[in-house]
């Protein structure tokens, strides 16, 4: 049962803790018009602030933060979230009540080896050491919250270490120091985990050159901190900014418009519930009504914000608040209670280490002695005032000198930034040009393939449409002979055959039929032969022609004792032939030998002779028939019989032909021949088996 509890109330405070910091983002993220709204509360009367319910408020959420604390002590993460809470609701209430808490929060952070809540923890440590001007301790917490951070790669965390940094180097008036540190943490990376701190360092920078009296650069840093805090909703910083522009017109006199800022920046705070700047607002505006001769005002406002500032730990702010009461006091005739606040306002400048107020408190000491006709001790006052004044001027000197140095050094580099700015932006600019321009390149580039691929794809298509049309010609063109020619045959075979069948026949005509069978099977063998040589792709080189129709001459021309001449060229090239040539030249050739077996008397010898002549195959077909009774008309009729046919072929394939009787020298006629000049391919085929060979072939049957 008890374990149950426990977890029930380890449970509880979980939530409680995941509540407590969706309260504090809820805080840091008020509304984008914290700004307007606080305009519009203008005309509130910001003497009335109810500040007790600030604090009514701040002792609910105390002590709830505290009966959570004492709920959770098992040592983790929650504790320390909790105890950082209460640590900086203690803070706002009494500085020093939140030190123990602190320094309770740091060791669990180091017991557990958490580098994020340790940077956390010191961080607010350093904080709390700031407000008590103990600087030197918050240096060094400082210090080791910035090596934490870096450990855990926090930018934004190292950003806020340098701010503290610069914080504390303004306080003690090292405004110098104060701004290298502002200008180290703005050189850092801008992103969304150090643009609020970012805005934090030009709020800071702005302050340090308002005590430097350069009002130019301070204004310039204020505004550009203010339009970021506005742009991005960072309404903690933008009372801040506000706070600073007032201090701007304030040094400059402008109390109507230093008066507005303050007036803004106190209703932003109070909104936030930042009862610390509530309080520095009201002093300032207590201030303002001193320097405007509303001593009466200013005392009104000054007893609350000293009581307060007392009450908090404020200790920064209590000597300019009785400083205030003490010049209010002396200008409404009241040296003693003037001489009353001097004092305090001295030794509380001197517990802070505060030169400035400690002269201011010195010189009002000095009017109020010599008001009352306490001469001496007016002296003593005066010489205090100017020992402070002396020493202040020499580091407002230093100071200024210092800051001078580092202007003139952040300038030097800032021109240097800007050169390497420029050259980069340059180089960047043309690194982008020849990026667009390899792009243009690439864009042609592949524009110019897509539009070569898409006409190599055309092309490619019509070629496969050229060729596909060439090989439904050809089919229809071998389709046409096979129906033509070897349909014949198979027709006179039949014939044959049904005659052989009916015997009407005697024994000799029998004979003749088997022949005339014998003969039309051999000549149907022959065709189909033909047929499927002319369709097989490895008879495309003339040579496979060539031996083709040397090996057709023998088979037609021995069987009748007709002697076959057959020559070709020496060193024949190696050509490759497309079909439709292929095929057309072994036509006349076949055409040639049928005329000369059908229509030539006393043919003995045929000559065949093949030579090339520039890009031309020239064919001759020669036979020895003997003129017949007919006289020159025979030969005419072979002419008339022949030509038609071997001049169509011919001049399908881009060729010419001619046929005549051959005469000889005393004008006889010896022969009768054919002449076919057909054009070769331009190229010739490389890496072919097929090898050149000059022949001479003479065969009688």
């Amino acid at each position: 049962m008890q374990k149950i509890k426990r977890q029930f109330r380890r449970v509880l405070v979980l939530v409680a803790a995941s509540a407590v910091w969706q309260m504090k983002l809820l805080a840091a993220q008020a509304p984008a018009t914290a700004l307007a709204q606080a305009q519009a509360s203008l005309s509130v009367d910001t003497r009335t602030v109810n500040l007790p319910a600030l604090e009514q408020a701040q002792q609910r959420r105390i002590d709830s933060l505290r009966t959570l604390v004492e709920a959770n002590l098992t040592p983790d993460k929650a504790r320390v979230v909790l105890l950082t809470e209460l640590a900086r609701a203690l803070k706002l209430r009494q500085v020093k009540e939140a030190r123990p808490v602190l320094e309770e929060a740091v060791r669990l952070a180091r017991q557990l080896e958490r580098h994020d809540l340790m940077a956390e923890t010191l961080l607010d440590l350093a904080d709390h050491h700031i407000s008590l001007a103990n600087y030197r301790l918050a240096e060094r917490y400082l210090q080791d919250a910035q090596r934490e951070f870096a450990i855990t790669n926090d930018l934004g965390g190292e950003v806020r270490c340098l701010g503290r940094l610069a914080l504390v180097a303004d306080q003690q008036g090292q405004y110098a120091a104060s701004l290298a540190y502002c200008y180290q943490g703005m050189a850092k990376a801008t992103t969304s985990n150090t643009r609020r701190f970012h805005t934090s360092l030009k709020i800071q920078a702005g302050n340090t050159f308002i005590k430097l009296g350069d009002y130019e650069h301070a204004d310039e840093y204020l505004h550009e901190a203010l339009a970021v805090a506005q742009h991005h909703d960072y309404p903690d910083r933008i009372n801040l900014a506000l706070g600073g522009l007032g201090d701007v017109a304030r040094r400059q006199k402008l109390w109507a418009m230093a008066r507005r800022y303050y007036l803004q920046s106190m209703a932003v705070s109070q909104r936030l519930g930042l009862a610390p700047e509530v309080l520095a607002m009201q002093l300032n505006l207590a201030e303002l009504d001193e320097r405007q001769g509303n001593y009466a005002a200013a005392l009104a406002l000054g007893h609350p914000v000293l009581r307060q500032s007392v009450a908090v730990g404020q200790l920064l702010a209590i000597p300019r608040a009785l400083g205030l009461l003490a010049w209010a006091s002396l200008r409404l005739g009241r040296p003693d209670s003037a001489i009353h606040y001097g004092k305090r306002s001295l030794r509380a400048s001197q517990a802070v280490r505060s030169k400035e107020g400690a002269r201011a408190a010195n010189e009002v000491l000095a009017l109020a002695y010599a008001a009352r006709k306490d001469f001496a001790q007016a002296y003593t006052a005066s010489s205090g005032r100017k020992a402070y004044n002396d020493s202040l001027l020499n580091e407002a000197t230093t100071n200024r000198t210092a800051a001078l140095r580092l202007n003139f050094e952040l300038g030097q580099q800032q021109n240097q930034i800007k050169l390497l700015t420029q050259q980069a932006r340059l180089q960047a600019q043309q690194r982008e040009l020849d990026r667009l321009r390899q792009q243009t390149q690439l864009i042609g580039f592949v524009g110019i393939s897509l539009l070569a691929l898409l006409l190599a794809g055309f092309f490619f298509w019509r070629f496969r449409q050229r060729q596909a049309a060439r090989e439904t010609a050809l089919r229809t063109a071998l389709a046409a002979d096979l129906r033509d020619d070897v349909g014949t045959l198979l027709r006179q075979i039949s014939l044959q055959s049904n005659l052989l069948q009916e015997g009407l026949a005697d024994a000799a005509g029998q004979r003749l039929q088997i022949n005339r069978l014998s003969d039309a099977s051999r000549t149907a063998v022959r065709q189909l032969n033909d047929v499927v040589w002319s369709l097989d792709a490895q008879n495309d080189y003339l040579t496979d022609l060539l031996t083709r129709m040397r090996d057709y001459g023998h088979e037609v021309l021995c069987p009748r004792t007709i002697e076959l001449d057959f020559t070709l060229p020496t060193d024949l090239p190696v050509y490759r032939l497309h079909a439709r040539l292929r095929r057309n030249l072994y036509l006349i050739y076949k055409e040639s030998l049928q005329n000369i077996l059908k229509h030539a008397q006393a043919v003995s010898r045929v000559t065949v002779c093949v030579r090339l002549e520039g890009p031309q195959l020239i064919l001759d077909i020669v036979d020895n028939g003997q003129r017949g009774a007919n006289g020159p008309s025979a030969a005419s009729g072979r002419n008339q019989k022949g030509l038609a046919t071997i001049h169509e072929r011919a001049t399908a394939i881009g060729g010419a032909a001619t046929m005549g009787p051959v005469l000889a020298a005393n004008g006889t006629v010896t022969g009768y021949g054919v002449r076919v000049a057909v054009p070769l391919p331009q190229q010739l085929a490389q890496g072919s088996p097929q090898a050149a060979t000059t022949r001479s072939v003479t065969k009688k049957g």
